[in-house]
């Protein structure tokens, strides 16, 4: 097969200025010498050289006329743009719609031979546009996929928005870029072939080639840019193992590191801030490809809302070198015992357990001389024995509950069940039953509860649990949260939590002055009564990932109708306004995709200051481990796609590689190059072939 049966041309028009070539052989041929007779005494060594001259001069014209026939027929073959046409190449002569993806993920911060990465993705998206023609319509997308780059451009305007591409927290699979790419090419006009490139470092934990489907109405051009090295440490979480922060408190904040690289590191720095105050640093090692656990240790010196950032020192890839996480500090918490109007029994079991310690501020009233004004400045309210539940105290337990406060119902040994029952159903905490006399005791305890979680080490098989000889059993309502912390035999509840409105509500079903039960005398009755206490107050740790699944929620409180939440970094250099809703006594807030740095944000009711959230980048990108060149050419091979194309994005001759794939190999300008070098040897033979006949 030759040559000629192989090209196609993207103007075959001009090929009928071929017939141009006629021009010069008819003047040659029409351009004949007229000799002058010169007489002459003896002709005979003239007539040799007359007949030399003349076959040279006809060899010479011959020559020319070949040139100017050549220069001229490679000019028109210019013009008409020959090409040869690689087998996946479409027509040439169509227009093309090109959807070029640049990866900006975090990923992106990392190096490569030729410089940044994201820099270097960034110049390539240009290349393979330069590749096309400027008639041409381009698509930028990106990892935000934003709506203002889904449209398609014109090539100048895509280079200014590939030039203003920034890095993006956000990151996406293989799947849902080529679904969004096909998505955006029915946009595109009909006509126009359809190719599609993906510019990334191809990260293994992001990218899976080999389930990738694709469109086979596109073509794909996967390019490949190769990081100087897969290193990289970053902090993956940050947590209290205690579930309470008092001021002046001794504190050992837990922080997981993980290291994915190839080598050991020690004596790394471990800093800790709290409200833009240095307040400890400490130091860790990790070796290579796996993670450690340490500690920061500190004390919380004062109460109030905590801005906590724990940061290490890496490079280059450090969007994950930072960790935020928003808390608050109490002081004291407020206990407010109510007991019967009967004088008091010397034996105050609850006072003995929160008079000795300084944590708390404890103080105990009868019914008949309770301030109702002063009951919601408490953190925790128990009715301790009371034998029936009045009216107005109900209302105000209710109250108090639904704005985040906790209650610990304890019954005495002869109770109204009537009035119990009630404000029981209004706490949606079940109901007591009459008095059973049985002799019982506690067969398990849950240890997986907020209560009891942490206390023990370990929880033996065989341990000593409270005993009882009557007991009132508590039966749940449909709507019920109960959570059994310690559970009598056939399900019956000896001690149980439930979620009512905003508070924590604990249902007790034994006394504890009475000598039917040992509950106040055995060692599990003060751990109880402390992690109660400590738990009736919010003291939540507050860290939430940055994304559309930023949801966090806070202890319910009433709230009026035109009260906003507001969102906003201590430096105000953001205000966003959350959604919310009420669900399960808890306010749940959806940040929204707004929210797109990370740091420490305040939730703020007007100008009241509710909690502190740390928002967090997630950490998909800190796994830097991606396909190799050769990698990534096996798991295209493997997908058995024949619309899959793989480049080399360390390759500076990229444009010509994808201009030799689009549109096959271009051959115009060897055709004006060997037009010039014709012309050329047509000038040289005027020149020096007069001399040579001379």
């Amino acid at each position: 097969m030759y040559l000629w049966d192989l090209m196609e041309f993207l103007y075959p028009n001009f090929l009928y200025a071929l017939a141009a070539l006629a021009i010069p052989v008819i003047i040659h041929l029409f351009n004949f010498r007229r000799f002058k007779k010169v007489p002459f005494t003896n002709v005979r060594f003239l007539r040799e050289i007359k007949i030399q001259t003349q076959s040279q001069n006809k060899l010479r014209h011959l020559l020319v006329l070949l040139m100017r026939l050549l220069a001229l027929a490679f000019l028109i073959l210019a013009f008409a743009q020959p090409y040869l046409p690689n087998d996946d190449s479409t027509e040439k002569s169509r227009g093309k719609a090109v959807s070029i993806f640049v990866d900006n993920s975090f990923s992106m911060q990392g190096e490569s031979e030729a410089g940044p990465l994201l820099e270097v993705a960034k110049n390539r998206a240009i290349d393979i546009a330069l590749a096309y023609d400027a008639t041409d319509q381009f698509q930028l997308l990106s990892q935000d996929f934003l709506g203002e780059n889904q449209r398609f451009v014109s090539r100048n305007e895509f280079i200014e928005n590939v030039e203003g591409l920034a890095l993006s927290s956000k990151s996406r699979s293989l799947e849902s870029i080529s679904v969004r790419q096909q998505d955006l090419m029915e946009n595109a006009n009909d006509e126009f072939a359809k190719d599609s490139y993906i510019i990334s470092d191809f990260q293994k934990s992001q990218f899976s080639i080999e389930t990738f489907s694709p469109d086979t109405s596109l073509t794909y051009g996967l390019v490949l840019l190769e990081r100087n090295s897969p290193s990289n440490l970053y902090i993956d979480s940050v947590w209290f193992p205690t579930p309470v922060r008092r001021a002046g408190d001794y504190e050992n904040l837990a922080v997981r590191v993980v290291n994915i690289g190839s080598e050991d590191v020690e004596n790394v720095p471990l800093n800790l801030s709290i409200n833009g105050v240095q307040k400890a640093i400490g130091s860790f090692a990790v070796t290579s490809r796996s993670s450690v656990d340490t500690a920061i240790a500190f004390i919380h010196d004062n109460p109030g809302i905590k801005n906590v950032v724990v940061e290490i020192d890496d490079y280059p890839v450090d969007y994950d070198d930072k960790y935020y996480l928003g808390y608050r500090v109490f002081e004291r918490l407020k206990i407010l015992s109510i007991a019967p109007s009967k004088s008091l029994d010397e034996r105050d079991f609850i006072g003995s357990v929160f008079q000795v310690d300084s944590a708390y501020e404890f103080r105990s009233t009868t019914v008949s001389d309770l301030n109702y004004s002063e009951l919601q400045n408490n953190d925790l309210i128990i009715l301790n024995e009371l034998n029936s539940i009045p009216g107005g105290l109900r209302q105000e337990v209710v109250s108090f509950a639904e704005n985040g406060g906790s209650i610990w119902i304890i019954p005495s040994e002869e109770i109204d069940l009537s009035t119990y029952n009630i404000l029981l159903s209004e706490l949606e905490a079940g109901a007591y039953l009459p008095l059973k006399i049985q002799e019982t005791k506690v067969r398990s305890l849950n240890s997986e509860s907020r209560l009891y979680q942490d206390i023990f080490e370990s929880v033996p098989k065989n341990i000593d649990l409270p005993s009882a000889k009557s007991f009132y059993p508590v039966s749940s309502s449909l709507r019920s949260t109960e959570e059994i912390l310690l559970e009598l035999p056939l399900g019956n509840s000896f001690l149980s939590a439930y979620r009512s409105s905003g508070g924590s509500v604990y249902v007790q079903a034994v006394p504890l002055n009475s000598e039917n039960n040992n509950f106040s005398r055995h060692a599990i009755f003060v751990a109880t009564a402390l992690r109660i206490a400590e738990l009736s107050r919010s003291t939540e740790v507050y860290a939430v990932p940055i994304g559309a699944e930023s949801v966090f929620s806070i202890p319910f409180f009433k709230t009026q109708n035109e009260d906003v939440f507001h969102l906003m970094q201590p430096e105000k250099t953001q205000d966003i306004i959350p959604s919310f809703q009420v669900a399960e006594g808890r306010i749940s807030l959806f940040a929204g995709p707004e929210l797109d740095q990370a740091g420490v944000y305040h939730l703020l009711l007007g100008d009241s200051a509710m909690a502190a959230v740390g928002f967090n980048f997630e950490r998909l990108e800190s796994d830097l481990a991606s396909y190799s060149a050769e990698e990534l050419k096996q798991a295209i091979q493997e997908t058995g796609a024949d619309n899959i194309s793989f480049f080399s994005g360390e390759s500076e001759s990229l444009a010509l590689e994808v201009q030799q794939k689009v549109s096959g190999t271009e051959l115009w300008k060897i055709c004006l190059i060997l037009a010039l070098a014709f012309l050329l040897l047509e000038s040289l033979l005027l020149r020096f072939g007069k001399k040579t006949m001379a």
